[in-house]
């Protein structure tokens, strides 16, 4: 019989940062990969990510090193609450995003001004494409 597995969450405090987090036990296991290239998530590692029937799966090869990451069924309910204690309000984040626009804005004018001339001239000039 497997040993269950308790599910955690992992909340750091305001200036902690991840190698200061507390220290999650390791989780392993085995699995085949049958003909149609499928395979089954041992129960084990599927109760200790917290994946259920339905989650989507989001898997990435760096390295040579198969990174699986279940996407949860509404990922944005499962954000709620991430900011909580970070000092970060509502108000706080739309001025930061407010002063991204602008810096943004600037941007684009300042590309507009340097490739403007070169765009239109060569619209003028025949058998352009």
């Amino acid at each position: 019989m497997a040993k269950r597995i308790r599910k955690q969450r992992i909340r750091l405090e305001e200036g902690q940062s991840t190698a200061q987090a507390p220290e999650v036990p390791a989780q392993s296991d085995e699995s085949s990969v049958y003909a149609r290239g499928q395979t089954v998530i041992p129960r084990t590692i599927r109760e200790a990510a917290a994946i259920e029937y339905g989650t989507r799966l989001h898997w990435e090869l760096r390295e040579g090193v198969i990174h699986v990451i279940p996407i949860p069924l509404h990922p944005v309910r499962a954000l709620r609450g991430i900011l909580k204690g970070t000092g970060m309000t509502y108000e706080g984040f739309m001025k930061e995003r407010q002063q991204e626009r602008q810096l943004e804005r600037e941007q684009d004018r300042e590309w507009a001004r340097k490739n403007l001339g070169r765009l239109r001239s060569a619209e003028r000039t025949p058998g352009s494409s």
